[in-house]
């Protein structure tokens, strides 16, 4: 039997959603009493909430002045997508071994699904089958426990591909095709197409880096924000 969610847990959730959609956006400051209004929950479990998302660098407390939502960091994007890399493409050929039709015929739904949400312009449809799509793959290899490892700690790209997806300079048809064409790899079991394909999906990120910051300057973590952030955080740890 599964047990329902604590309310700290249902607050960190409901948080850590709105600061990877940026709802919360980059920089901005958020105070308890206006998170207990919006989540309807008492200070205790939105508290202990924020405190857990603070030890994953995702918000810091400016002394004298108020809790902040982290800019994002995008070394440790770019560490979260190096580490996917090396990894996925080991777990894509896995996928490729060993999946069945039902594996297959789920993909394709998948695809179909995430198309249908760049059709109707649902961004956060085609950002959530776009992870299914990935997860699914994983789940195939029989890799979902690596697949929760990496939601751990992957957050800064999470936030860093929503603000691509809402990007409108760059078209969703980029991520779609490359989709359709890691299917017919798998379908086809050509193992160095994959490797090739997994490198290149991946590799989006480096390419298109510079466009998004330049869309979104604020967002996006400085030299001097970095220095005043671990001024914050040397309180909290204690020194």
């Amino acid at each position: 039997m599964i047990k329902p969610a604590s309310l700290q847990e249902q607050a960190y959730k409901i948080i850590l959603r709105k600061i990877i959609y940026s709802d919360f956006a980059p920089g901005q400051k958020i105070s308890e009493n206006e998170l207990g209004q919006v989540l309807s929950m008492g200070r205790t479990p939105i508290r202990e909430a924020l405190l857990q998302l603070r030890k994953q660098g995702l918000i810091h407390v400016v002394p004298q002045s108020g809790t902040y939502v982290s800019k994002i960091d995008l070394k440790s994007a770019d560490n979260a997508r190096f580490t996917r890399e090396q990894l996925e493409q080991k777990i894509m050929l896995e996928c490729l071994m060993k999946i069945d039709d039902q594996g297959l015929k789920a993909l394709k739904c998948i695809i179909e699904k995430q198309c249908q949400a760049a059709f109707e312009q649902n961004k956060r449809d085609f950002f959530f089958f776009d992870n299914v799509f990935h997860k699914t793959c994983f789940e195939i290899a029989g890799r979902e426990e690596i697949w929760r490892w990496m939601n751990k700690s992957n957050t800064h790209l999470e936030r860093f591909r929503w603000l691509r997806i809402v990007t409108k300079e760059l078209d969703w048809a980029k991520i779609t095709n490359q989709h359709k064409k890691i299917l017919d790899t798998i379908f086809t079991k050509d193992v160095d197409e994959m490797n090739f394909l997994i490198m290149s999906h991946l590799h989006m990120m480096l390419d298109e880096k510079d466009f998004v910051v330049s869309k979104y300057p604020d967002y996006f973590l400085s030299e001097d924000d970095a220095n005043s952030q671990d001024i914050s955080e040397l309180d909290f740890n204690g020194f």
